[in-house]
């Protein structure tokens, strides 16, 4: 510990040292207000660092004051929360009323604001949460803080955890009440019956929380006058605006939420803390969010992609053509140029993957892991399959399937009449003009009208694969892993798998662990790989499901222990799975280790079998939240 020398000490520094000293040693000054003098202090005995807070002055040479501050302070001394600054020590020495407390590492909100202006609306969300899950834990044990506002509402750094300071002793510290000094400086959040003093309860808390969210996402308070009395008139007289007008575009639950906190009655308000937290809770876990780096990745085109395409599709049909010449014995010499022709279009491919490694390359320069790119990849294949099952859901009309058939036939047809054109079997003089438009014209008709009514001709497996195109093949096998070392790709990623949900940052940690086993344990294993996709798909569907039934709960109160059932079970499935997956990991990273015993895993497989039941359980669970809430108008 460092403790800084100063020359010009103040009185009050130097005497509360002298009456603390052995106990505590002061190192500086962190604050100063109506309501006293804070300092960071060293606790000799247990040798941390702590907040000692001392009463100013005049408040404390009233007895009547200084024992309503003690008490006060005795009583929040006793809350013990994860959002609350714990109270260690409440007492008087020297003519010192005091209290000692947690010292919190971090900034005040009021700080925050100050200097970085308007929080974003998931910190401000997060922020009003964690507070308000303080409030309700107060509120239940009969302490309400009486002075809400942004510079007694910490912010600890690196976590980002917000802590309430200044519990159940605003009041105690003036004279019953009255708006004197020590409560002036925070008129601007108080609750009109405050304000008025009359008897407040929690709902006083909860708008001055509305006022701190008002402020925090707008940058503005709902009320403002050039003075504290025109301020108290306005708030009497007038219901603030809505926080949407000070702060366009903000998520509308949040926005409700804080609206109905600064409610001028108190009996509109929210009726207690938890039910605001409740308000404030996401109605699922988010899904997870690709970094926007990772985003432009995945949307980065080759600018010659559309002319190497062209190029590949031009040489393809002469390789073809060439090689039907040459197995219907037109072209005795031809293998040399089909093998020629089969070169020139693949040769696109060479800048292609050049284009692929170059981009991927500025990603591991940023400091993304090919397990980074990896869980991207995967991210994007998991929302395409939930569209594709979207419309997989809708059944297939039997005009398109024989739309489809027609426009094969038809594009078979053109086919073939080129390619016996191209190798000298018919001829167009012979023949007539008639045998070269019919197939082009019925092709270009059926095609356009299946491309109008999006009929689909390549299978769904065919298409996946398609889609995922060279960049997924190439970083998701052992060559890529191999290509990445080359191209300086980091061992920790800058974003440690932020953007993956658990489940899928857990497969593909396994995915590479089984790639790295010796060749004798994979062909022992083989089955591996696919019981890790089969409890990925099984936790995301559990998540889904949540998704779903937490969208339902409100709109369908009337069902809600059915939907509370399917909830716990939906949980306990995404509990299991993702278990399982930790568990495959671990004996994964034993065997990497040096273990050489297999059966854990041939176990976990084995069991992985037995949850497999539980997905087509969870299916037809959700086919009967299906049916419980058709009808229900979820907007």
């Amino acid at each position: 510990m460092q403790i800084a020398i100063v020359t010009q000490t103040p009185t009050d520094f130097l005497a509360l040292q002298t009456v603390l000293a052995g106990e505590y040693s002061l190192q500086r000054e962190l604050g100063r207000g109506g309501m006293g003098v804070v300092y960071l202090a060293r606790d000799v005995h247990l040798d941390r660092d702590v907040a000692i807070k001392v009463l100013p002055p005049d408040v404390a040479l009233s007895p009547g004051s200084r024992e309503r501050f003690l008490r006060e302070a005795r009583t929040a001394a006793g809350l013990s929360h994860p959002h609350i600054v714990p109270i260690h020590r409440v007492g008087e020495a020297g003519g010192f009323v005091f209290f000692v407390m947690a010292f919190v590492d971090g900034e005040t909100l009021g700080e925050r604001l100050r200097t970085k202006g308007p929080l974003p609306p998931a910190d401000a969300t997060r922020i009003l949460r964690e507070v308000a899950w303080a409030l309700a834990y107060a509120h239940g044990r009969g302490v309400v803080h009486r002075d809400v506002k942004p510079d007694n509402i910490l912010l600890e750094t690196g976590t980002g955890r917000a802590l309430v300071t200044d519990f159940g002793i605003a009041q105690a510290a003036g004279n019953d009440g009255t708006a004197d000094a020590s409560i002036a400086g925070t008129v601007q959040f108080m609750s009109p019956e405050q304000a008025a003093n009359a008897p407040v309860d929690g709902r006083s808390d909860i708008y001055a929380l509305g006022v701190v969210g008002y402020l925090a996402v707008s940058g503005r308070l709902p009320f403002e006058a050039s003075s504290l009395h025109a301020l108290v008139v306005k708030q009497a007289t007038h219901a603030a605006s809505s926080v949407l007008s000070a702060a366009p575009g903000l998520p509308a639950a949040l926005g409700a939420a804080i609206d109905r906190c600064v409610a001028y009655e108190a009996g509109d308000r929210f009726p207690n803390a938890e039910t605001l937290a409740a308000a404030l809770a996401p109605a699922s876990e988010p899904r997870p969010t690709l970094a926007p780096s990772l985003r432009a990745w995945l949307q980065a085109s080759n600018p010659l992609l559309v002319p190497y395409l062209a190029w590949g599709a031009g040489f393809g049909v002469l390789t073809t053509a060439n090689l039907i010449a040459w197995v219907t014995g037109n072209r005795p010499n031809g293998p040399a140029d089909i093998v020629i022709l089969a070169a020139i279009t693949a040769a696109p491919l060479l800048p292609i993957v050049g284009f692929h490694l170059e981009q991927a390359r500025r990603q591991f320069r940023a400091g993304f892991t090919l397990a980074d790119l990896r869980g991207a990849l995967e991210l994007t294949r998991r929302e395409r399959a939930e569209t594709e099952a979207i419309a997989q859901d809708t059944a297939t009309p039997s005009s398109h399937q024989v739309l489809r058939v027609a426009t094969v036939a038809a594009s078979t047809w053109l086919a073939g009449t080129v390619g016996l054109l191209l190798g000298g079997v018919i001829h167009e003089r012979t023949l007539g003009p008639l045998v070269i438009v019919a197939p082009v014209l019925s092709t270009l008709l059926l095609g356009a009208i299946s491309n109008a009514l999006g009929v689909q001709f390549i299978p769904r497996r065919i298409r996946s694969g398609w889609q995922s195109g060279i960049r997924d093949r190439l970083w998701k096998s052992r060559l890529g892993s191999w290509v990445a070392k080359r191209l300086g790709a980091p061992e920790r990623s800058v974003n440690a798998g932020a953007f993956r949900a658990t489940e899928a940052a857990l497969g593909v940690a396994a995915s590479e662990l089984f790639a790295a086993l010796p060749s004798a344990y994979r062909e022992e294993l083989q089955a591996l790989p696919a019981t890790i996709e089969a409890l990925e798909a099984r936790a995301a569907e559990a998540r889904a499901e949540m998704d779903v039934l937490n969208a339902l709960d409100a709109s369908a109160p009337r069902d809600a222990t059915a939907l509370q059932a399917r909830r716990t079970a939906a949980s306990r499935h995404l509990k299991e799975s993702v278990a399982a997956l930790e568990g495959i990991r671990l004996d994964l990273l034993r065997l990497h280790a040096g273990a050489n015993d297999l059966a854990p895993l041939t176990t976990l497989i084995d069991a992985a079998r037995l949850l497999g039941d539980d997905v087509r359980r969870l299916a037809e669970a959700q086919r009967e939240v299906d049916g419980l809430t058709s009808g229900i108008d979820l907007r």
